[in-house]
């Protein structure tokens, strides 16, 4: 009777602890959601602004007439509200002191 008692608490034991199969997927699920997470929210993503090429043409612009000086104020002012919309996370650098950049992480200006 003792060893009947033994073997059932034995075996409910086994019956309710996780495999190591279960362990493993468990710690994966956990893993790759810790490291999307961090990708996605806290690491730092570069952004490169050709800040001198479009004041340039925004310039070339006014002095040819081609547009005013109120449209010329409105261009800065949407200019100063895409950088000041970027994420915290985002860091933009001029496009003046990268050697080489992905087209993608450009930020575009116009």
């Amino acid at each position: 009777m003792n060893e009947q008692k033994e073997k059932h608490h034995e075996e409910s034991r086994w019956a309710s602890s996780p495999g190591y199969l279960e362990v493993i997927g468990i710690v994966l699920v956990i893993v790759l959601g810790t490291l999307f997470a961090y990708d996605r929210l806290l690491v730092p993503k570069v952004k490169v602004a050709d800040l001198k090429g479009y004041l340039q043409t925004q310039k070339t612009l006014l002095a040819a007439g081609a547009i005013s000086e109120e449209q010329w104020q409105r261009s800065l002012d949407t200019l100063e509200q895409v950088f000041r919309e970027q994420p915290r996370h985002h860091l933009i650098i001029l496009k003046d002191v990268v050697l080489h950049h992905d087209p993608d992480a450009e930020l575009k200006l116009q």
